[in-house]
């Protein structure tokens, strides 16, 4: 029983953890995250502050893993077809 919930786990793990986040889209998170950054930086209130802030993590963390948790939910590739590993 406990060898199928740890393969079921690393199943998930390796679907969602899996790069599948292109170049062009990693550069667009990048650009989002400064933006997301500076209104961080700019609104005089915590709470916008701090959910620009996270908002420039994520996306800050997403760009540079090339990994979106949420592109492995819905089955979502923007990486090019020549930088996919090879399977033989």
């Amino acid at each position: 029983m406990e060898a199928a919930r740890s393969s079921f786990s690393e199943g998930r793990k390796r679907s969602y953890m899996r790069a599948n986040v292109g170049r062009i889209d990693a550069w667009i998170r990048g650009a989002l995250s400064l933006v997301f950054l500076v209104l961080a930086a700019v609104f005089s209130t915590p709470v916008i502050s701090l959910v620009a802030a996270l908002f420039a993590l994520l996306f800050a963390a997403t760009a540079l893993t090339h990994s979106c948790p949420l592109y492995g939910v819905f089955g979502l590739d923007t990486r090019t077809q020549n930088s996919h590993p090879q399977h033989h």
